[in-house]
């Protein structure tokens, strides 16, 4: 894959970003600054699609329409006042038609010119490059907005990978953490489901044992010793389907899952240097590196020791 096609992969990839990061965030944790004086996340969502649908995308056309066209500075309005979810939507709608127009160029199209009042003359390709800077840079803002709000991490999707070493405290500390948290539970307790279409203790640790074996470390590797490989996007709702993961007990799915953790965590310590920037492709994250697929990972963990707590507390509240 070229370099402009892994730039249109991240393009393309950031809407499905955005929605993840702002799809647990109320309408009072969207409007609240993190720290006065910076951005709300609803701020940065309304940037994001005034940059994409109120300026990229008209002065793109234009490009590709006239002979180096001359912009108008942008000037600074109220803003969109739709809710966060509207404007999620728009960007979503604005950033498809741009990597339409995008996907469909000649080589001459990347090379047309606009002429911007700040940066001056601008060809399609560093318009589109400057746009992938950009998105990086507000999707962090976004899970910084996150974490000062308390919120889950979800560092990946802000293309934000953590170094070596706190991945390894983060990833060793997992297997005690899911002792923990299943500990009194009888053997009923751990297959009780809090919902007919939730999972029951004994299957969040069969998916966490198998997604480590099967997914995350097989990847990373594949990260390592291949050129940019493929991932389709992974659902485990067929895994789910094979067979009564509920009957797997927890505790032989932890052992298993402590084994092979450990061997990641040695995996990740052992990394020459450098090789954590090599990327793969996901159908989800689109380009992603070796340290962010490694702290999806992570971050895997702390959704489902919520999961877990879930749960646990419902197992411990019905009726015997």
């Amino acid at each position: 894959m070229t370099d402009r096609a892994l730039m249109l992969a991240r393009l393309s990839a950031a809407s499905g970003m955005l929605r993840e990061l702002t799809s647990d965030v109320t309408v009072e944790q969207a409007a609240k600054p993190p720290v006065a004086g910076e951005w709300s996340i609803i701020d940065v969502v309304r940037h994001l699609v005034e940059g994409d649908r109120d300026t990229f995308l008209p002065r793109l056309r234009r490009m590709l329409a006239e002979t180096r066209p001359m912009f108008d500075k942008t000037i600074t309005a109220a803003g969109d006042a739709s809710d966060l979810s509207t404007l999620v939507g728009a960007f979503a709608s604005a950033r498809a038609q741009v990597v339409k127009i995008l996907d469909g160029l000649e080589a001459a199209g990347w090379l047309r010119e606009g002429v911007s009042p700040s940066r001056g003359a601008l060809t399609v390709e560093a318009y589109a490059r400057s746009t992938d800077a950009h998105d990086t840079e507000h999707l962090r803002q976004i899970q910084d907005a996150r974490a000062r709000l308390g919120l889950r991490p979800k560092r990946c999707e802000a293309r934000a990978p953590l170094p070596i070493a706190d991945l390894a405290a983060s990833l060793a500390a997992a297997p005690g953490r899911l002792r923990a948290v299943a500990a009194g539970l009888d053997g009923a307790q751990r297959r009780h489901r809090p919902a007919p279409d939730e999972w029951c203790p004994n299957e969040v640790m069969a998916h966490l044992l198998h997604v480590e074996t099967e997914l995350f470390l097989p990847r990373l590797r594949r990260i390592e010793s291949e050129e940019r490989p493929a991932f389709a996007p992974f659902s485990p709702e067929p895994w789910a389907r094979e067979r009564d993961h509920g009957l797997e007990p927890y505790d032989d799915s932890l052992a298993a899952f402590e084994r092979a953790r450990a061997e990641t965590i040695a995996y990740l310590r052992a990394l020459p240097a450098g090789h954590g920037d090599r990327l793969g492709v996901s159908g989800f994250f689109g380009p992603i590196s070796l340290l962010q697929y490694a702290t999806h990972i992570a971050d895997h963990d702390v959704e489902h020791l919520a999961q877990l707590a879930r749960a646990r507390a419902t197992a411990l509240a019905a009726p015997r």
